[in-house]
């Protein structure tokens, strides 16, 4: 089974993935980060931080060749405001 690392990235930072996850492909591997994305934003909007700005994942084989780049961010709801008309309500990433 291949073995796929996650490596995320903000604006300031890399954060390299050392452990890898045995996963059966690369759709797998990509529903993976889409998971791992949507704690990422949690995790952010917990700590007080901005969800909206872009953040990536990086996935990479074991030979570090790049497969596939996620980028996300906390979209507004779909069919939904927030409390104001101004402000959009903030659901779960959004991969673009």
């Amino acid at each position: 089974m291949p073995r796929y690392f996650f490596h995320y990235r903000t604006d300031d930072q890399l954060i390299r993935d050392t452990d890898g996850s045995d996963l059966p492909d690369l759709d797998a591997a990509e529903h993976n980060a889409a998971a791992l994305a949507k704690a990422i934003v949690e995790h952010a909007k917990s700590q007080g931080e901005d969800p909206t700005l872009p953040r990536s994942i990086e996935i990479t084989d074991s030979d570090g060749e790049e497969l596939l780049y996620l980028v996300f961010w906390a979209g507004p709801k779909m069919g939904g405001g927030g409390d104001t008309d101004d402000e959009p309500a903030l659901d779960t990433p959004t991969l673009h």
